[in-house]
């Protein structure tokens, strides 16, 4: 019984690979700063949630997880021009997400370090 509760108790469990949860994003595009608070959650694949940046607008993301590469995307304003921004890396550790910054429609590129967001 006691090995039956575990099993059922591993299969709702978070993989260990997982990026639900709350992350910090900083990095630089261009000499521009970022610094973002993402909540993603994972479910099997796909990713969803959002992103809020300095100024306090909530972003919807949607991304996907492939063969251990994370990738999401939000939209954005920039002095009235939509644009798209991608992120797209890799775990380095549990707790370190790693990748590069793509801004479309401008064709700039940056990169970011994630890490879980303290608590507030």
């Amino acid at each position: 019984m006691l090995l039956a509760l575990a099993l059922l108790a591993s299969l709702h469990a978070a993989p260990a690979d997982s990026v639900t949860g709350k992350w910090q994003l900083t990095g630089d595009v261009m000499g521009n700063p970022i610094n973002t608070t993402c909540d993603i959650k994972q479910t099997g694949a796909a990713l969803a949630g959002s992103c809020v940046n300095e100024t306090g607008a909530a972003m919807p993301i949607t991304g996907t997880v492939k063969d251990g590469v994370i990738t999401f995307s939000h939209g954005g304003d920039y002095q009235g021009q939509a644009l798209t921004i991608t992120y797209t890396g890799k775990l380095e550790e549990p707790a370190k997400l790693k990748g590069s910054i793509e801004v479309k429609p401008f064709n700039v590129e940056g990169t970011f370090t994630a890490v879980p967001a303290a608590a507030k």
